[in-house]
C-alpha cells in the first residue's frame, strides 16, 4: 500500500521518494557504510540499486538478528518469532532473537548493554525511554545515514520526507521512525456509558475545565469510581502540552516554548501562566475527590482500570485506534462504548516524531542486514502482523480482509504497532477502528507542524545543571501534578530551587542553540 501525499500546514510531506533520489544518495560516501555479510558471491549487495530485498538470500551468509523490545513477555512468543524467521530466512537469510524487555526495567537494561559492548542490532529508542538523544552522544547507535538510502527503500517511501530532520543530530540519523500518527492529539477517553448516565456527549468538552461537571456527577451518583484516572508520574506536557499552546523537550526539562511565538522564546514551564493554570484545575479536582487521595505516590492504575473502577483516562494522545485499544479499559471491553475526546488539533513536533523509533546498536555484527530486515517490516505486512497478533489460527481468527478476533486465553498479543516497522500495516482488531488508509495519513495531514520542527536540542553543556534540575522537578512534579500541593504556594519555592539548580544556564543554552538552529534554516 501506498500512502497519499501529505501536507502539514504549508510544509507539504512527500511520501514517496524517487528511485532517482535514492540512487544518488546511494553514492554518498560516509565513513560508517557497513556491507552484509557476504557468502562467496562475485556481486556485492551494496552495488545494486535498492529494493526490498537488496541482496538474494543466496548471497549472504546466515545470520541471527537480536532485536530489543519494551514489551510483555508472552508465552508464545518463540513459537512467533519461529514463523516470522522463516519469512525472513528466505527473503535474507536471517532468523530472528527478539527479546521482549519488561516496560519497567527497560531504560536500566539499555544502559546495562550499552555499556557491557554486548552484541545488539536493533533497539527501541524514544525520547522518553532508552534516550534516543543521550545514546547517541555517548556512541551507542550507529550513524545509519547511508545505510537506510542504501537497505531502506521501503521505509523511506512510508515516512515523511521533512520528519526525517526531526532524527537528525547534526546532519546525520541514528534511528528509524517508526511509522505512525507522528502528529499528537491532545485528549480523554471516557466510559460512554457515564455520559448517556448523567446527559453529556463527547463533543460537549473542548477544555479540560469542560468536563469539572460531568466529573462532579459522577462522583455524587457513583462513589465506588474514580472519576479521573492519574497518577504523579503521567507526562503530561508529552501528552497534553499542545492543548495549552507549549511545547517541551523532554520532561525533565523546564525549557519550553510556546507555540504560537515566531520568536521561539525559551521559557520556564513552571512560570507560564498556562501550566499554572493547568495545575490549578488539578488541585480543584483532588479537592473535590475527583482525583484520588493517593494519586501522587501510585505505581500503576493498570489494574484498577482493568476493573472498571475509573471513568476518564489520564491525559493520552487520540489516535484513530484509540477507542479499540483501550476498550478493555473504558468500555467494558466494548469499543463502541469508549468516547475519544479531542482538546486541539493534532500537533507534529520533533518531540512527537522522536518518540518512537528503532537503532542499530553500534555492537551489531551485521547493520546492513539489521536494516534488510527492519525494511520488511514496512513491506511485508504479513510480516508485520505476525509480530502484532501472532499467528492465524492459534492466536486470532480472521472475520473480514483486514478484521482479526483475538483467540480466547491467547498466548502472544503485543498489539503494540507504534513500536515498531509500519503500524499502517495493521489489521483492525475491531469493527468500529477506522481503516488505517486513509485514518492514518489523514490525521498527519490535520497537523500543525512545530515551529521547530527538526530541532532537538543538545544537552552535552548543561549536562551537571539537567542532572540538578531534574532532581527538583523530581521533588515537586507529582505533588503538583496531582492537585495535592497547592501550586500558588509551591511553585515559588520550586522555582527558587530550579534557579539554583542552574535552571537560567539551561534555557540559555537552548535559546542559543535554537536561534543557530534557525540561522540555517
Amino acid at each position: 500500500m501506498k500512502r497519499k501525499g501529505l501536507k502539514f500546514g504549508t510544509v507539504s510531506l512527500a511520501l514517496m521518494l524517487s528511485v532517482g533520489l535514492l540512487l544518488s544518495a546511494c553514492g554518498s560516501g560516509n565513513n560508517n557504510k557497513s556491507e552484509p555479510s557476504q557468502a562467496a558471491s562475485s556481486s556485492s549487495a551494496s552495488s545494486e540499486a535498492p529494493s526490498s530485498e537488496a541482496s538474494p538470500a543466496s548471497d549472504l551468509a546466515p545470520y541471527e538478528i537480536t532485536w530489543y523490545l519494551p514489551q510483555s513477555v508472552f508465552p508464545d512468543a518463540k513459537l512467533v518469532q519461529d514463523a516470522m524467521s522463516k519469512i525472513t530466512k528466505a527473503k535474507i537469510n536471517a532468523t530472528l532473537d527478539i527479546k521482549l524487555v519488561d516496560w519497567g526495567t527497560y531504560d536500566q537494561k539499555m544502559q546495562a548493554i550499552a555499556a557491557s559492548g554486548e552484541k545488539a542490532d536493533l533497539i527501541f529508542t524514544s525520547n522518553w525511554t532508552n534516550d534516543y538523544l543521550t545514546n547517541v552522544n555517548k556512541g551507542a547507535f550507529l550513524d545509519i545515514t547511508d545505510l537506510l538510502q542504501q537497505y531502506g527503500p521501503d521505509i523511506l517511501k512510508q515516512v515523511p520526507e521533512a520528519a526525517w530532520d526531526a532524527a537528525k543530530v547534526k546532519g546525520k540519523l541514528y534511528a528509524i521512525i517508526n511509522t505512525q500518527v507522528l502528529a499528537r492529539t491532545p485528549g480523554v477517553l471516557i466510559n460512554k456509558d457515564y455520559l448517556d448516565k448523567y446527559g453529556y456527549t463527547a463533543d460537549q468538552f473542548k477544555t479540560l475545565a469542560d468536563l469539572t461537571p460531568f466529573l462532579e456527577k459522577v462522583k455524587a451518583g457513583d462513589s465506588d469510581k474514580y472519576p479521573f484516572s492519574l497518577k504523579g508520574d503521567v507526562d503530561i506536557m508529552n501528552n497534553y502540552g499542545s492543548a495549552i499552546g507549549l511545547e517541551s523537550f523532554s520532561s525533565k526539562n523546564p525549557g519550553v516554548v510556546r507555540i504560537n511565538d515566531d520568536a521561539t522564546q525559551v521559557v520556564n514551564l513552571y512560570e507560564t501562566q498556562e501550566f499554572s493554570d493547568l495545575l490549578k484545575q488539578m488541585r480543584e479536582w483532588y479537592q473535590k475527590g475527583i482525583i484520588r487521595k493517593d494519586a501522587a505516590t501510585l505505581k500503576d492504575t493498570t489494574s484498577d482500570e482493568l476493573a472498571g473502577k475509573y471513568v476518564t483516562s489520564t491525559f493520552t494522545v487520540i489516535n484513530p485506534d484509540s477507542a479499540a485499544n483501550s476498550a478493555a479499559k473504558w468500555g467494558g471491553g466494548d469499543a463502541s462504548k469508549v468516547a475519544a475526546v479531542e482538546f486541539s488539533k493534532p500537533y507534529m513536533s520533533t518531540g512527537s516524531i522522536i518518540a518512537t523509533m528503532t537503532a542499530i546498536s553500534r555492537t551489531s555484527k551485521d547493520p546492513a542486514r539489521a536494516m534488510m530486515f527492519y525494511n520488511l517490516m514496512y513491506s511485508d505486512p504479513e510480516l508485520f502482523n505476525l509480530m502484532s497478533y501472532g499467528i492465524e489460527g492459534t492466536h486470532y481468527t480472521k472475520v473480514g480482509d483486514d478484521l482479526i478476533k483475538k483467540t480466547d486465553n491467547a498466548g502472544y498479543w503485543i498489539d503494540s504497532g507504534w513500536e515498531y516497522g509500519n503500524m499502517f500495516n495493521s489489521y483492525r482488531t475491531s469493527e468500529t477502528q477506522p481503516k488505517w488508509y486513509p485514518a492514518g495519513p489523514d490525521k498527519n495531514a490535520a497537523s500543525i507542524p512545530s515551529k521547530l520542527l527538526g530541532f532537538s536540542f543538545d544537552p552535552t553543556n548543561v549536562k551537571s545543571e539537567l542532572a540538578q534540575t531534574a532532581s527538583v522537578v523530581d521533588e515537586f512534579y507529582a505533588g503538583l501534578i496531582t492537585g495535592i500541593a497547592d501550586p500558588d504556594a509551591t511553585l515559588p519555592k520550586m522555582n527558587a530551587k530550579l534557579k539554583k539548580a542552574g535552571l537560567d544556564k539551561i534555557m540559555s543554552e537552548m535559546q542559543s542553540q535554537i536561534d543557530a538552529w534557525k540561522a540555517t534554516k
